[in-house]
């Protein structure tokens, strides 16, 4: 059932719009970002000046280097991982060990927190492990 024609052009499709909207989401803030940075005008000629700022970079990086985006969008699923799921599950570990008297707890108790940190923990794994060949790559 994996090796489906149907799960496989899905699994593609999933990918492409991830990377689509991922780009369209990081390349409009940045697009203002740097219109306030190289103090352009709100005119055709200044918003013309930062979209070839913002766009240009990321095009010939795509054009040379067709795989890079995907790669490094899988490199910032670590990132994420790590700020968002193993360092605030560890955190409130620490922290229930040190303050046992606190009576304001999030539902859930540790077994949640071990599953937080371990679906982390496997985030990152299957990230290196693709890097390393040990998994395939996909999208």
């Amino acid at each position: 059932m994996v090796a489906s024609p149907h799960v496989e052009l899905a699994v593609h499709l999933f990918a492409d719009l991830a990377l689509a909207t991922s780009f369209l989401g990081v390349s409009l803030g940045l697009f203002d970002y740097l219109a306030d940075m190289f103090q352009r005008k709100n005119s055709v000629g200044g918003r013309l000046q930062s979209g070839i700022i913002t766009f240009l970079p990321p095009l010939a990086f795509a054009l040379f280097y067709p795989r890079g985006f995907v790669m490094a969008l899988g490199y910032a699923g670590v990132a994420l991982a790590v700020l968002a799921l193993i360092i605030p599950a560890l955190l409130v570990m620490k922290s229930r060990r040190e303050h046992p008297q606190a009576t304001w707890r999030v539902a859930g108790g540790a077994p949640t927190l071990w599953l937080v940190l371990l679906c982390g923990i496997g985030i990152v794994a299957i990230q290196f492990s693709i890097a390393a060949g040990l998994l395939p790559a996909v999208g």
